[in-house]
């Protein structure tokens, strides 16, 4: 599969002298801000910094040293900024092991307890990044986050999400989200694999990758409604035994790059 095949045909658009370097500007947005935080920031300085017929990426770069501390700090590139995106998004696409390191630190952030030690669950929020090509057509935002459940119930996660359209709400204390997505995960007992997306041939060839597995597929779906418009993303989900893979230290899924490709290259709009 051609990845980013729809950014192949454009030009380069380069300006010398003109933002020789990608600029970094720190910011205050912490790792854990919403969907529609994270949106925003990207947004502001999208429209700060494009301009009209050049190709522009804007990036949140998570930053967990430093003066920054944890949190955010935003860069773009207006020079080379489809070849940037193109480079970040293929290392998000290869990306396709889980880290079992969160005990070790490496950028994960332990929930707290009320007398402030670490929890059982641990996060990590990866970068965030956007382009606008040429023609005004906006790719992205991607956003990549990890989760870990320690102890004797342990369980990894890693997703990568469409921003522009995934939402998070809570109904009862528990929390929902909606929007393109693909999610690895595994534990004790099964390998899982999650896609929603309304895109029905990817659902149709994702069910015969689960069926190849051996795996056992559950239909679900999240539906909301968001200012009076009910929005439906089905949801499949696939549980494959563990013994499927043998050695899950570290776990490495051999779907991520084709379905993580999908969710990249389905994420744009106008």
């Amino acid at each position: 599969m051609s990845v980013m095949g729809a950014f192949t045909a454009c030009s380069d658009n380069k300006v010398v002298g003109v933002d020789e370097q990608p600029s970094t500007v720190a910011v205050t947005l912490p790792l854990d801000a919403t969907s529609a935080e994270k949106s925003a920031a990207l947004m502001a300085k999208m429209n700060e910094v494009s301009r009209p017929n050049r190709a522009t990426a804007v990036f949140l770069t998570s930053a967990f040293a430093g003066v920054q501390g944890e949190q955010y700090v935003l860069t773009y590139d207006t020079v080379n900024a489809r070849q940037t995106y193109e480079d970040a998004m293929q290392t998000l696409i290869n990306n396709d092991v889980i880290d079992t390191s969160y005990l070790n630190g490496n950028g994960w952030i332990c929930s707290k307890t009320e007398d402030g030690t670490c929890g059982t669950f641990y996060i990590k929020y990866g970068d965030v990044s956007t382009l606008q090509d040429e023609n005004g057509v906006l790719y992205g935002g991607i956003d990549l986050v990890e989760g870990a459940f320690s102890g004797n119930q342990w369980s990894l996660m890693k997703t990568i999400y469409c921003l522009n359209e995934s939402q998070w709400f809570t109904v009862d204390d528990e929390v929902f989200d909606f929007g393109e997505y693909f999610r690895i995960s595994v534990d004790r007992k099964y390998v899982g694999m999650d896609y929603q997306t309304r895109d029905s041939l990817i659902t149709e060839r994702f069910v015969q990758d689960c069926a190849a597995e051996n795996g056992r597929i559950a239909n679900s779906g999240a539906t909301v409604t968001v200012n009076e418009v009910v929005q439906k993303y089905p949801r499949v989900e696939c549980r494959i035994p563990i013994e499927q893979y043998g050695n899950t230290n570290p776990y490495q899924n051999p779907y991520w790059k084709k379905y993580a490709a999908y969710v990249v290259n389905n994420c744009k709009s106008n």
